[in-house]
């Protein structure tokens, strides 16, 4: 089995610690970045080879010339920017496993949009941009409107437009990459994102979760919270609105992330569609809420093994779950943290730096500096506790 990766080895782990993948049953070949390889414990892997991952998950070589002498029953990718080279990598060597036609409905925004529109999802108006300009009828028409890489993913280089000036400026800057781009009706209300573990396009377990903050922009001391929905009318919406576009991939099992939006008159809104657990806090919290990791469920298909066709909702005394993202106090040199916050409802908190690293200026929404996840009674718990960790919380950062 050749696994792609960029979050350690250690994360391939069930609660009780047992490995994913037992030694004695995988011939694992670990592709992933020097400094992940060197963490492995000895016996767990059988092959490493080090691979180049830009700091925005783009991987930046090809994994068949990397595997080109190696033979593979399963091609394995939990992460978003590496579900498509692990689709071509597949097709090359003829295993099995979605290929490149299925995974662009999960990764490229333009195509998702286009086939769930055709199956009567209701989608934001959008079109494709070779530059900011050819936006302007379309910001005419909505008065504010989004723009973003087709291939993107943690809301990196993400632009409201709210006015032809704030237009004008982004032509002038340009665009961040030389990535496709897009440009989209902005959607008035709430954002959410749902996830689900997934049987042939039909949710097994989910679970439904509000944005508190902004993804525009992740200022220093800042924080992107969301929390579980409680009972209720917007939960129901957006529980049948899952159903409803998981439905339009029959082919589909594993772990999806939905984002979607309530408009200002409770209807739901389709935003992008992953195929694979959601980022921040989301994993952790679903393995408490559901007792099932949304990293095992996105692999078993990947590996011919058929995810959990029930799963019932456990800890029902706190139900309620939510993370934080939260963002370095200043810019400087991470050394650790000075203070950190302990209770037995704080489910996980873990910091994505390593003492010495480099903190710099956040500009996508996993550059944090701690992630929290936490349970409570109710949603409005949850948020209370969220605040609690991050006013506890001492970072020690020393400037340079």
């Amino acid at each position: 089995m050749a696994l792609v990766s960029h979050v350690g080895y250690d994360a391939y782990r069930h609660d009780d610690g047992s490995p994913f993948f037992p030694p004695d049953e995988y011939d694992i070949t670990l592709l992933a970045r020097s400094h992940d390889l060197a963490q492995v414990p000895p016996g767990q892997v059988d092959r490493c080879i080090p691979v180049h991952i830009h700091p925005t998950g783009e991987l930046t070589e090809s994994l068949p010339e990397l595997v080109s002498d190696l033979e593979f029953d399963w091609v394995v990718a939990t992460q978003e920017r590496l579900l498509l080279p692990a689709a071509r990598l597949r097709e090359t060597l003829g295993v099995g496993g979605i290929g490149t036609q299925h995974t662009l409905l999960l990764r490229d925004k333009m195509a998702m949009k286009r086939h769930f529109s055709a199956h009567g999802i209701r989608v934001p108006e959008f079109m494709e941009i070779p530059e900011p300009i050819r936006a302007t009828e379309l910001l005419g028409k909505f008065g504010q409107i989004v723009v973003k890489p087709v291939l993107g993913s943690s809301s990196l280089d993400v632009h409201i437009v709210r006015d032809q000036n704030e237009l004008l400026r982004l032509q002038q800057q340009g665009f961040a990459g030389p990535d496709r781009y897009e440009a989209e009706e902005f959607i008035a209300g709430r954002q959410f994102h749902i996830d689900s573990v997934v049987n042939n396009g039909v949710p097994v377990s989910v679970s439904v979760s509000q944005y508190l903050d902004s993804h525009e922009t992740f200022p220093l001391n800042g924080q992107v919270r969301s929390h579980t929905l409680d009972d209720g009318p917007d939960l129901d919406v957006l529980v049948e609105f899952n159903r409803a576009v998981l439905g339009c991939i029959p082919w589909f099992s594993g772990a999806a992330h939905l984002e979607a939006f309530l408009d200002a008159h409770g209807r739901a809104v389709f935003c992008e569609l992953g195929g694979r657990p959601g980022g921040a806090g989301i994993d952790t919290t679903f393995r408490y809420r559901h007792g099932v990791s949304l990293l095992f469920a996105s692999i078993l298909p990947q590996i011919g093994r058929v995810v959990p066709d029930s799963v019932s909702q456990a800890h029902t005394d706190r139900p309620a779950t939510g993370w934080s993202m939260i963002y370095p106090p200043r810019l400087g040199r991470f050394r650790g943290f000075d203070a950190f916050p302990r209770a037995e409802w704080l489910l996980q908190l873990r910091a994505p730096y390593r003492p010495g690293e480099l903190v710099r200026q956040p500009r996508q929404a996993k550059d944090a500096v701690a992630v929290a996840s936490v349970c409570g009674r109710d949603s409005r718990e949850v948020v209370s506790r969220l605040a609690e960790v991050k006013s506890e919380i001492i970072v020690s950062i020393t400037p340079e």
